[in-house]
């Protein structure tokens, strides 16, 4: 499976006449979230390709009108061409009024109460969220610091990769594209990067309660 993974900016080659092209051979556009709503949109109209997204810290927008024809993942595992994708957007709280900003107990807590679903599913296949994994391809200021929290789910459930942005390209000379963390490869979706999926691990079938769930939260 060929995955174009977008956050924080639009890329000139997809908002424009060029996108088309740009798009051909992908077969999944994961958002990893601060894209403007219409952009999103737009990327629907010149690929069968599914646009699964999240929240990042700046689409409050969203809540008054979603990207069109795209699949939001973000709270719970959707379910795209046979492949998990559990999405956790947001960001570090630096500001104590703002949406789609958690502290880094309010994170765990929400990874908390997905505990037994994930377990119902046996898993998840990719891990996509806005912010990165704490002191993996994160900053030390307060507002581009990433999430400790993720570290287990990574380790317990090793996903073929996790996916993230926040972190702009733009932001450092050393910016680093693909890393790692207890063997799963981490990248930084930041403008636009297409890779193709690792081989996913085989795992047992979903309970029927799971599965149930799993395909409610799957659709448009």
């Amino acid at each position: 499976m060929r995955i174009l993974a977008i956050s924080d900016e639009p890329s000139p080659r997809l908002w424009g006449e060029q996108c088309r092209q740009a798009l051909s051979g992908i077969d999944l556009i994961l958002s990893a979230g601060d894209l403007p709503a219409s952009y999103l949109s737009y990327l629907t109209c010149f690929s069968s390709a599914p646009v699964v997204y999240v929240h990042g810290n700046h689409d409050d927008s969203y809540a008054r009108k979603p990207p069109e024809g795209c699949l939001c993942a973000d709270g719970k595992v959707v379910l795209v061409n046979g492949v998990r994708i559990l999405g956790l957007g947001g960001s570090i709280r630096y500001r104590p009024d703002a949406v789609n900003m958690y502290t880094e107990e309010e994170m765990a807590a929400r990874i908390a109460s997905l505990r037994g679903y994930l377990k119902r599913i046996r898993g998840f296949d990719i891990l996509l969220t806005h912010s990165p994994l704490r002191g993996v391809g994160d900053q030390d200021n307060r507002t581009h610091r990433g999430f400790e929290c993720f570290a287990p789910l990574l380790e317990t459930w090793h996903p073929a990769v996790m996916v993230f942005g926040h972190v702009h390209q733009a932001y450092s000379s050393t910016f680093v594209r693909r890393l790692e963390y207890a063997g799963v490869p981490l990248i930084n979706a930041s403008v636009s990067w297409a890779f193709d999926l690792p081989p996913l691990q085989p795992h047992p079938e979903p309970t029927w309660l799971g599965r149930r769930r799993l395909l409610r939260d799957s659709e448009l």
